[in-house]
C-alpha cells in the first residue's frame, strides 16, 4: 500500500488507509438513489458558480476543487471573496467569505428544489451580491436534476449510502493525488499545474494528466461515482480528441481502461497494484498522443 504525506496546501489529504465501503451496498437501488441526491448538490453548487463566474471551455468554471483543510470541495472564487462549498456526507452546500465557511448553510432533507433556489438569493441578499445575476440554468442537461417545488430531497433516508458514497471519493482523492509523482519520468509532457477536480455535471474526480493547446485533446485518468450506463463506481482513463465528440458523454471513456471499484474491493487490489495499472496505460494513451 502507497503510503501518503501530509503537505500544507490545498492538496493536503491524511495519510490514513483507504476506507472501503461493503462492495454488496453499490448494487443497491438506495445507493443509486443516495448518488442522484449527492448529484443534485453538486448541480446546484454549479449554479452559483455558473451564475457569476465567465464560462470557460468545457465548463471548466464549473468544476470544484478540492480543499484539503477544510476536507470539502469548492468552486472557484467569485466576486474576489465568495465560493460555495458543499459537504456530501451530510449533502450540505455554505457560502465560503474569503476561504472560510459562513453559517446558514442549506441541507437537502425535507426540502424542494424551491428551497434551495431560495436560499441562494437570501444568502445573495446578505452579502450585497446582485440576486439577478444568480439562475438556475446550467450549461448542461440531466436527466438526473430535480426542479420545482413538488419533489422532496430526503438525504436523511440515505445516511449509510452516503457515508460509502463520500468513502469513495475520499479514496479516489488519495490515489489520484499520488498519479503525479509516479508520472515523473513523463513529466516534461504532462498538463501542468496538477488540479484534481470534481465535475458537477458527470459526478467525476478528473486529473488531466496531458493537454495540448493546439489539439485540444486532453487525457484525463479520473473516478466516477457510476452513470447511466454504468451504475456502480469506476475507475477510468479517457481520451478526448476534438474530432471525438459523442453524444453521450457516458461512451467518452477507454473501454480498456475501466476499472469497477466492486471488482478492485472483491480482489482486494491494492492501492499499488491499481496504480500501477493506471499509470501504464496513462503512459500509453500519452505517449500515442505525442506521437512517440
Amino acid at each position: 500500500m502507497v503510503k501518503l504525506t501530509r503537505n500544507t496546501g490545498n492538496e493536503t489529504f491524511l495519510s490514513q488507509s483507504t476506507v472501503q465501503p461493503d462492495p454488496k451496498i453499490f448494487a443497491t437501488k438506495q445507493f443509486r438513489d443516495a448518488c442522484v441526491e449527492a448529484h443534485n448538490a453538486l448541480f446546484w453548487t454549479a449554479r452559483g458558480a455558473n451564475s457569476f463566474l465567465g464560462a470557460l471551455p468545457q465548463n471548466q468554471h464549473l468544476s470544484l476543487l478540492w480543499n484539503g483543510n477544510s476536507q470539502d470541495f469548492r468552486t472557484r472564487y467569485f466576486e474576489n471573496q465568495f465560493q460555495i462549498g458543499v459537504n456530501i456526507r451530510e449533502l450540505e452546500i455554505y457560502f465560503c467569505e474569503s476561504g472560510v465557511k459562513v453559517p446558514h448553510s442549506f441541507y437537502f432533507d425535507d426540502r424542494t428544489p424551491a428551497f434551495a433556489e431560495a436560499w441562494y438569493l437570501v444568502e445573495l441578499l446578505h452579502r450585497d451580491l446582485d440576486q439577478s445575476k444568480f439562475s438556475t440554468s446550467l450549461p448542461f442537461h440531466s436527466p438526473l436534476m430535480l426542479m420545482g417545488d413538488t419533489q422532496y430531497h430526503n438525504a436523511s433516508f440515505y445516511e449509510l449510502e452516503l457515508a460509502a458514497l463520500n468513502d469513495c471519493l475520499m479514496g479516489g482523492m488519495k490515489l489520484l493525488q499520488q498519479m503525479p509523482t509516479l508520472l515523473a519520468p513523463i513529466a516534461s509532457i504532462l498538463h501542468q499545474p496538477v488540479k484534481i477536480v470534481l465535475e458537477p455535471e458527470t459526478f467525476t474526480l478528473e486529473y488531466t494528466v496531458f493537454f495540448s493547446e493546439k489539439t485540444g485533446q486532453r487525457i484525463i485518468v479520473g473516478f466516477s461515482i457510476g452513470d447511466l450506463l454504468r451504475p456502480e463506481p469506476f475507475y477510468f482513463i479517457k481520451d478526448i480528441n476534438q474530432n471525438f465528440k459523442p453524444k453521450s458523454r457516458s461512451l467518452d471513456y477507454r473501454p480498456d481502461s475501466i476499472r469497477p471499484l466492486i471488482k478492485l474491493i472483491e480482489n482486494n487490489t491494492s492501492d499499488r497494484d491499481l496504480l500501477d495499472d493506471l499509470c501504464k496505460l496513462t503512459f500509453v494513451s500519452v505517449k500515442t498522443a505525442q506521437g512517440l
